[in-house]
């Protein structure tokens, strides 16, 4: 699923997002999880800069069902702080 872009995010938005994905990867125990969880937050904040990088696809020690929670559940915080700030702007 791509995220679209519609010029550079504000500085404000990033924020946003970045303590929404904090604050998310505080709940999660599981190192591995915790790994990808990071990874795919460097990932979103690489794409937002415009940045060319390669989504990452999963961890060894997480199943593919958690890694498609995770990444939906920061597509999902990316798209509330970031694409929908731009929407509005």
């Amino acid at each position: 699923m791509p995220i679209r872009h519609h010029g550079p995010p504000t500085p404000e938005s990033l924020q946003e997002f970045s303590r929404k994905a904090q604050e998310y990867v505080e709940h999660i125990t599981d190192s591995a999880a915790k790994r990808f969880t990071l990874r795919y937050i460097e990932y979103l904040q690489s794409k937002a800069h415009g940045i060319a990088t390669t989504e990452p696809a999963g961890e060894s020690g997480v199943s593919m069902l958690d890694c498609r929670l995770i990444r939906n559940v920061l597509r999902n915080l990316y798209k509330e702080s970031v694409v929908r700030r731009r929407e509005a702007a």
